[in-house]
């Protein structure tokens, strides 16, 4: 899903298209330190058609992170946490500082009990593909706390119950989903063979307000929703070379006072991964997503996108991957009769990717590649060509 509640939800159920190559610390350490310089060249930073003269930027971008990993007992610790310094060579009002953790306290009490609490933060950049907020800094942050307990009542099944409060805050208003907080629950089953396939059906009901958008009822602008998704999780080995692994789901978002604005259906985050040989693999990709955009014309859209990336390990310190995707986003829930004769939006994107990293060390990898995007769209202002090209140096220890 490509606007906030498709994050949130990504983060609750667990694409990246392109698989990266593996940094290499010591297995037995608690702490792992990484640091990490990138600079990216973009020749469409905003996302602008042809005719609108687009505008080149590069984007140095420096990162610290720091990883733990700690067992006591039955208990273990796992928290990541970076700090990303954005930096734009030419438009230097959009620098901004992120910070980034994804923190979980794994439980368990005896056999029978298990589960985790987690506590995640993601801050990013304005995406200009789908939000051109032309001219202003928006950075976006997400937060998602949860609680999740599990009771194996068999050796293999157990029930699942949890609970969780998320929000999305915006630097400046968006045409996708505007500021929100929401809290829920989830109730499920989890099913864990002793192979390692795993399924988990669950159910998530979720009650969320609007904050920083004024109630309008000419622009039909709610100040709450509820949501429910009834989703399927699994990781499933087909053979000793394949695995299918992803999420299937029903979700229905009703608003509290603006009917034409709701939206449901199916979505579908899902990986097929196929082992060629002990060098390289093949892994398609397969996205449905239904997100909130609300305009008078629209109030959500639907994405389906399909990628296939491969991985090559070349040597034992070169690594190449590459990618072929396409998407179709559809735009849907007009909430104004639109003129006869015409359509609601329809946008289409073809994008390819490439990329080498090379291993010089265990603790240091540098990583060089190039993504090529063209979008088309039956209304002309929404269409473009971007190419990106970046070099980066990463080191862990």
């Amino acid at each position: 899903m490509k606007t906030s509640w498709g994050k949130i939800l990504s983060m609750i159920s667990c694409c990246a298209l392109l698989q990266p190559s593996p940094l290499w610390a010591d297995a037995g350490d608690v702490f792992n330190l990484s640091a990490g310089v990138s600079v990216l060249s973009d020749d469409n930073l905003f996302r602008l058609p042809s005719s609108a003269d687009p505008q080149s930027e590069t984007i140095t971008t420096t990162t610290v992170g720091l990883n733990l990993d700690k067992a006591i007992g039955l208990q273990r610790v796992i928290a990541n946490v970076k700090v990303i310094d954005y930096r734009y060579q030419r438009n230097d009002y959009l620098d901004f500082l992120a910070l980034n953790y994804d923190a979980k306290w794994l439980w368990a009490a005896g056999t029978r009990w298990t589960g985790e609490f987690a506590f995640q933060r993601s801050q990013l950049p304005n995406d200009y593909a789908n939000d051109r907020t032309l001219g202003r800094r928006n950075v976006q942050i997400y937060l998602l706390n949860r609680f999740e307990t599990n009771y194996w009542f068999h050796s293999s099944w157990a029930a699942v119950a949890g609970v969780l409060r998320t929000s999305l805050e915006n630097q400046v208003p968006t045409s996708a989903d505007g500021d929100y907080e929401a809290d829920g629950y989830n109730l499920g089953l989890r099913y864990l063979g002793a192979s390692g396939n795993s399924l988990t059906a669950r159910a998530i009901h979720l009650e969320g307000n609007y904050s920083n958008r004024p109630f309008n009822s000419v622009f039909q602008f709610d100040n709450g929703f509820t949501q429910d998704n009834y989703q399927l999780d699994f990781s499933w080995r087909v053979s000793g070379l394949s695995q299918i692994r992803g999420r299937i789901e029903y979700l229905d978002r009703e608003y509290q006072h603006f009917s034409q604005r709701d939206y449901s259906g199916v979505a579908a985050n899902l990986q097929y991964a196929y082992a060629i040989s002990g060098k390289s693999t093949l892994t398609l990709a397969y996205v449905r997503a239904l997100e909130a955009y609300q305009q008078l014309t629209t109030s959500y859209y639907v994405l389906d996108d399909v990628a296939l990336s491969a991985q090559w390990l070349a040597t034992s310190k070169v690594t190449v991957n590459g990618l072929l995707g396409y998407g179709r986003q559809d735009y849907r829930g007009a909430i104004i009769p639109l003129p006869a004769g015409v359509p609601q939006r329809e946008d289409s994107t073809g994008r390819l990717a490439f990329d080498v990293a090379y291993q010089a060390a265990r603790w240091i990898q540098f990583k060089a590649g190039v993504t090529l995007q063209k979008r088309n769209s039956n209304y002309d202002i929404y269409e473009y060509r971007d190419r990106t090209a970046f070099v980066s140096a990463t080191l862990q220890y």
